[in-house]
């Protein structure tokens, strides 16, 4: 199964969000790839520290660039039972995107309640509906402050729910900005259990229904 996150705008909380989930399924003795196509994005930062710490990962690690994704992807697939994590970099124009997005069996877009960023989500959930009609969507509210004010927040998830389904937030906490490697504290991933067991729970059971698939 493919499972990709991903965002028209950056700073939504991609390689935070794919870094739980990876490590959420893995403690569910899950098979799980990571890749990222930002060789120098954060997710790489983190795995050279990792590497430094010497750290055992419970996921394998990868890094590809946008031409060769879809034959990467393909190979992994192979294995039986694996769950590929991808994470889309934020620019769409590159040629290459347009059949990167074929690929995942379930689209994650994390946002923030501020105007560039939804309407950056909206687009980018418009154009993998274009792409891939019928492609399971979620939108997943990001680095919410528990006590701010949002005025316009249950407007927007009305909105959103047009396209696809809203997930419950993940709130800001000083813990996300302590990581600095690949391993996750323990008392951050069962903070956010419960979104990620939704994740786990209602989705991943589609996996039985997808043949090994070939972007």
């Amino acid at each position: 199964m493919v499972i990709a996150i991903g965002n028209a705008k950056g700073g939504t909380g991609k390689s935070t969000l794919l870094l739980l989930l990876a490590s959420y399924l893995s403690e569910k003795k899950e098979k799980v790839f990571l890749i990222s196509m930002e060789e120098k994005g954060t997710l790489s930062l983190l795995f050279e520290r990792s590497k430094i710490l010497e750290h055992e990962l419970p996921m394998e690690y990868v890094t590809c660039d946008l031409s060769h994704a879809r034959l990467l992807i393909s190979r992994l697939a192979e294995e039986k039972g694996a769950i590929i994590l991808l994470e889309f970099p934020s620019l769409l124009y590159d040629e290459h995107m347009v059949q990167l997005f074929a690929a995942p069996d379930l689209l994650i877009c994390p946002f923030c309640y501020d105007t560039p960023t939804l309407n950056a989500s909206i687009y980018f959930a418009c154009f993998a509906r274009r792409i891939k009609k019928g492609i399971p969507l979620l939108f997943l509210p990001n680095r919410v402050i528990s006590n701010a004010s949002y005025e316009f927040r249950e407007e927007t998830d009305q909105v959103l729910r047009q396209i696809a389904p809203v997930s419950p937030c993940i709130f800001e906490h000083i813990g996300f900005q302590r990581i600095s490697s690949m391993s996750v504290d323990a008392r951050l991933l069962k903070r956010c259990a419960p979104l990620l067991e939704l994740i786990y729970s209602q989705y991943l059971p589609l996996r039985e229904n997808i043949s090994i698939h070939k972007p």
